[in-house]
């Protein structure tokens, strides 16, 4: 069975005839007849009575009318919603977003696009870069502004931004005076960190192995702002993204190079699949994220 089958079947009922039904469809009436034809053969016997009359429905074609009308008028309406869709007059999206940069990155991206497209509706999810990989595998969010430790191979990512780390430590620390320091001066120190499974967990430990330190972790969390505020309380020392620097309590010290440092990706499963909500956030992040870090 197939959409205008059912366009004809209903034109013939409208009209009681098969060449009015053709004059209304433009097409020539053989074919309109053979396409009413194999419809009748799929369901089994006639739609309608030929007669002096006119084409009269019968039993058979009175039973499929409504049910055609209803199939038709569900068809147009899924038109209307694709069409609105693709002109960005409704839609929603699902976006996750790593808890240490959210509330930097969010207000900024989310404040231009609703004034760019204030019909769409957007979902936040706030994950570690590894849970928003999973979620992203699973269908659950549509893009998710993450660090390279949570992109792997069955992803698409666009860059954002890079953003150098650096040293945090108490405000009384022996290096909270010092403008720059090595990574290696941090053998010995006590280390707050984020927990392990978070993707910035794994880019510290990465950097601070490359200089030969093994830290001791004192404490983990899976709060960057609690991070800070134990650093801030003399409990130890960390690396952190240079957008979370306070303007108090606590001593931010640039690292020598080479710099490490983490990159910011806006990742989807597969371009051409995102909805156009999605696209248009994604193209969104890419204009007003691009260049954030380091500023």
């Amino acid at each position: 069975m197939e959409i205008h089958q059912l366009r004809y079947f209903l034109a013939v009922a409208q009209t009681g005839s098969f060449t009015g039904a053709a004059e209304q469809c433009h097409v020539s009436q053989p074919s309109l007849s053979a396409q009413i034809a194999k419809l009748e053969d799929e369901l089994g016997g006639p739609l309608f009575e030929r007669s002096r009359r006119g084409a009269l429905l019968t039993q058979r074609g009175q039973l499929l009318r409504p049910r055609a009308v209803e199939t038709l008028q569900q068809l147009d309406r899924a038109r209307a919603e694709i069409d609105e869709l693709e002109g960005l007059r409704r839609g929603s999206v699902t976006l996750g977003c790593l808890p240490t940069t959210g509330a930097h990155l969010l207000p900024t991206l989310l404040a231009a696009f609703r004034a760019e497209h204030p019909e769409l509706s957007i979902q936040l999810r706030e994950e570690s870069s590894p849970g928003l990989a999973a979620a992203l595998r699973d269908y659950e969010i549509d893009l998710a502004i993450m660090d390279e430790a949570g992109v792997d191979e069955g992803m698409s990512a666009d860059r954002l931004f890079g953003e150098s780390l650096l040293v945090a430590v108490p405000p009384d620390h022996r290096y909270a005076r010092r403008d720059e320091i090595e990574l290696a001066d941090l053998r010995g120190e006590q280390f707050i960190l984020m927990k392990r499974g978070h993707g910035f967990h794994t880019i510290v430990l990465r950097a601070l192995r490359a200089a030969g330190v093994e830290p001791e972790v004192v404490y983990e969390s899976a709060e960057i702002e609690t991070v800070q505020g134990l650093v801030g309380a003399g409990l130890g020392v960390s690396l952190v993204p240079r957008m979370v620097r306070k303007a108090w309590g606590i001593a931010y010290v640039r690292i020598a190079p080479p710099v490490p440092s983490r990159t910011v990706l806006v990742a989807y499963r597969n371009l051409q699949a995102l909805s156009p909500a999605a696209r248009a956030l994604r193209a969104a992040a890419l204009e007003h994220l691009s260049g954030f870090g380091d500023r």
